[in-house]
């Protein structure tokens, strides 16, 4: 039944693949929050049910024949977490995800291949958000609408011409980048089984690689951005003083200058400077009680790396800040950066996007919308 379904979606649709997925998510137990949800020690299994809508690049682009024609296109989740049974309260509404995907193959044969998936987009939670007086346990989500972001490996097998299954291994994980508090976020391992349809290559005509004398090169960007974040002392102050917990919003700018080597199509490395305006300083010293001064300002050097695909970037990078003082997580060195940009080669080569800075590897910051230029 299923199979059938399946055959007659994708005789509707002008998509080449689509896929739908099963599965279950382990989420990670967080002592924080955990606990008061769902029982000391107890993170629950949730089921997952999914649907891919793609297409694969068969272009003469240098690109499509680096990353073994690649797949890509939009996709759709739920997250079951109004399935788990809280200790006390409502507990966790159900997570709507709708994002772009882009899945690599690295190995392939006739029948089998194995390889990585990355996805970015929204996740949606309508129901069971936190409330200080009705649901005060879910420190996870407190806004309606959250970035999302996932990642994996899958191993799939065709058994006809059309049809494959597999199994999928994601990381998954949505917050709203500390735009409103409580966000403590939500991360978990999901285990899927894969059952779709492809188009085969037999039926394409995939055309020559062409010679793209490509050269290897310095490149240089500089970019701007701007965000919106709470100030996290003065929710947790008025939740201890006044019995429930009051978001102040606040403009938070950045500004980013890079250089990185381009040593081939898909990838570049280099070295980040950024610097960076909170400008809640004074409300945070307010309101913590440290007697501290903070400074607005803060400098970082980072270690990056670039990862793009015809005009789409990924950027990922460590840094160190070399001047950090403003109150945002205290006694913090080390933060980690990651920039999704669209670039326009026709407009200058400039480019629009997210960027967004975290600490630990999991506490986000901020999400800022960008704007710069490529040199």
């Amino acid at each position: 039944m299923i199979y059938t379904m399946l055959t007659a979606l994708s005789g509707i649709s002008a998509a080449q693949n689509i896929t739908v997925r099963a599965g279950a998510t382990q989420l990670l137990y967080d002592r924080r929050y955990y606990p008061a949800i769902y029982g000391e020690g107890v993170a629950p299994i949730v089921p997952t049910l999914g649907m891919k809508i793609g297409w694969r690049d068969y272009s003469d682009s240098p690109y499509a024949f680096i990353c073994n024609h690649p797949e890509y296109g939009i996709a759709f989740q739920m997250d079951c977490l109004g399935d788990a049974t809280a200790i006390e309260g409502p507990g966790v509404g159900n997570i709507y995800c709708l994002y772009g995907y882009f899945d690599r193959p690295l190995l392939k044969t006739n029948r089998l291949s194995l390889g990585y998936s990355a996805g970015f987009g929204l996740g949606c939670c309508f129901s069971k958000l936190y409330d200080p007086v009705s649901n005060p346990k879910n420190l996870i989500f407190s806004t309606p609408v959250n970035s999302r972001i996932r990642f994996g490996l899958e191993a799939q097998y065709r058994f006809s011409k059309r049809g494959y299954t597999g199994l999928g291994f994601y990381f998954n994980h949505s917050s709203n980048g500390d735009v409103n508090y409580p966000n403590r976020g939500y991360n978990g391992y999901e285990l899927a089984l894969l059952l779709g349809l492809k188009e085969p290559e037999s039926e394409r005509a995939i055309p020559e690689r062409r010679d793209d004398c490509f050269k290897r090169h310095f490149q240089f960007d500089i970019q701007a951005s701007a965000g919106v974040v709470s100030n996290e002392d003065y929710f947790y102050y008025c939740e201890e003083t006044l019995g429930g917990g009051d978001n102040m919003h606040y403009p938070k700018f950045a500004f980013q200058a890079d250089c990185l080597y381009k040593y081939c199509h898909t990838h570049a490395t280099g070295l980040g400077f950024d610097l960076s305006v909170t400008t809640f300083c004074e409300q945070i010293a307010e309101y913590d009680g440290r007697d501290d001064i903070y400074d607005p300002v803060s400098v970082g050097l980072s270690i990056i790396h670039e990862m793009c695909y015809r005009d789409l970037t990924l950027t990922m990078g460590v840094g160190r800040y070399i001047h950090h003082n403003d109150g945002i997580a205290r006694w913090q060195k080390v933060y980690q950066i990651v920039h999704f940009r669209y670039h326009f080669p026709d407009l200058a080569d400039t480019f629009v996007g997210l960027t967004l800075k975290a600490h630990k590897f999991m506490n986000a910051e901020s999400v800022q919308l960008c704007i710069g230029k490529r040199f």
